[in-house]
């Protein structure tokens, strides 16, 4: 069995969850873990799970309701979490157990962001004092989602089909998180240059950067060539952060503080953040940011470490993070393992 990626696999359960609001108005441990049994990850090689959630009448006067799921998620990361064996794997898998814990989370916690829009999406049909056929589709394609170059964030989408027509007000998007507070993962010059290009920011040599990390060393290959590339990227990212230190809190900054965070949190498909853990679920949503930015509230920003922490009303929204693993193996070998640049949520970011 491959290792399975918790973040994939919520994924697929939340979208449960998520069509069982819809159809039943709550959400049923049994009725997740039987549906689990049904989807078989093989499928997801070639193509997707479907099914009825539900269809029934409600309302008055009566509406009729149809709740239909999708699944789409990567076969490899989920294998042995769904399926009709995934309840033999269980003891055997902590992974598998951590689940069960963020299962118990999804049906404890009912006072929600995203319980209350169902609840408030169903109220719109089942009030408005008219008899409606009401086609609900609830849809997880995190395949899809990663094609987009991380400019679409949601795994998860909702589409309400009132009388044929979809209801645009009754959209909802989901981006799921699994523990993380990551929000973009980024390669260092890329990410940085477009911090460069929002923030204004005067670099000394900017030729030097676009010539040298944006073509001779992309693809370095020599052990003279990777040590110049780190060094470069190193040298980008300092400057980087003296120069937004000295910015911050102007006008200009704070706007494209907030501009960054919104693109880089929730995406061209303004998703929501549900990060669910095994003690607690956090969300965030764009409506809470942009509150904040309505009401003047400026960014400033601190150099703590190596990163760069964004404050809002002297919290953390997000930080900037340079990672690098790099090094010399021997006197003519130096190897890049790895080098990252992370823009990551912070405590201010989630919904009170």
């Amino acid at each position: 069995m491959a290792k399975l990626n918790e973040g994939d696999v919520i994924e697929g359960i939340f979208s449960i969850a998520i069509a069982q609001l819809f159809a039943y108005g709550e959400i049923n441990k049994s009725k997740i873990n039987s549906l689990r049994t049904k989807i078989d990850p093989a499928i997801f090689s070639s193509g997707k799970f479907t099914t009825t959630v539900r269809e029934y009448s409600d309302g008055k006067p009566e509406d009729k309701i149809k709740v239909v799921l999708t699944v789409r998620l990567k076969p490899a990361s989920v294998s042995g979490a769904f399926g009709p064996n995934y309840e033999l794997l269980y003891k055997s898998s902590k992974v598998i157990g951590n689940i069960d814990q963020k299962i118990n989370q999804l049906v404890s916690q009912m006072n929600t962001n995203y319980a209350t829009r169902i609840e408030t999406i169903k109220n719109n049909f089942l009030k408005n004092n008219q008899s409606d056929t009401v086609n609900i589709s609830v849809i997880a394609d995190g395949i899809a989602g990663e094609s987009s170059g991380g400019t679409i964030k949601g795994d998860i989408d909702v589409r309400v089909l009132i009388n044929g027509i979809e209801s645009m007000n009754d959209k909802l998007s989901f981006s799921l998180k699994s523990g993380s507070k990551t929000l973009s993962n980024l390669s260092p010059f890329n990410g940085m240059m477009d911090v460069v290009s929002r923030f204004g920011v005067s670099l000394k040599d900017k030729r030097k950067y676009q010539e040298a990390l944006g073509r001779t060393l992309v693809s370095a290959r020599t052990s003279e060539e990777k040590r110049m590339k780190v060094k470069l990227i190193e040298e980008l990212y300092s400057e980087i952060k003296k120069e937004l230190k000295s910015k911050s809190g102007t006008p200009r900054f704070s706007n494209a503080a907030y501009q960054l965070f919104k693109d880089s949190a929730f995406g061209s498909d303004l998703a929501e953040i549900v990060d669910i853990n095994k003690t607690k679920i956090k969300e965030m949503n764009i409506e809470t940011i942009n509150e904040l930015q309505k009401n003047g509230e400026k960014i400033t920003c601190i150099i703590s470490g190596n990163n760069l922490k964004f404050l809002v009303k002297n919290k953390e929204l997000f930080q900037m993070r340079f990672k690098k693993r790099a090094e010399e193996i021997s006197a003519n070998d130096y190897a890049i393992k790895e080098l990252k640049f992370y823009i990551e949520a912070g405590p201010a970011a989630y919904i009170k």
